[in-house]
C-alpha cells in the first residue's frame, strides 16, 4: 500500500498549514518525558536497590505505567464531562 498524492499532486505532509501545530503540546511532551524517566528510574531502583528479580521490577514499572494511564483517562473523562 502506497501513499497517493492528493488532487493537486500534494502529499499529506504538504497539506498541513504552515506554522500549524500537530502532535502533543510542549507541556504534554514534558509530562511524557518525566513519566518515562520516572518509570525507568523506578525499574532500576526496584531491581538494583530493592534487590528484586528483573522480571518483578519490570512488572512493577509496567503496572505503575498502566496506573498512570488509568488516572489520566479518568481525569480526562471528568474534565470532558464537566465541559459539556
Amino acid at each position: 500500500m502506497t501513499a497517493e498524492p492528493g488532487q493537486e499532486g500534494e502529499t499529506a505532509e504538504a497539506q498541513t498549514p504552515v506554522g500549524g501545530r500537530t502532535g502533543l503540546s510542549r507541556t504534554a511532551q514534558v509530562a511524557v518525558a518525566v513519566t518515562a524517566f520516572g518509570l525507568t528510574a523506578w525499574f532500576f531502583f526496584a531491581w538494583l536497590v530493592l534487590d528484586r528479580m528483573m522480571l518483578d521490577a519490570a512488572g512493577e514499572a509496567i503496572g505503575s505505567g498502566l496506573l498512570v494511564l488509568l488516572l489520566v483517562s479518568i481525569v480526562s473523562a471528568l474534565v470532558r464531562s464537566r465541559a459539556d
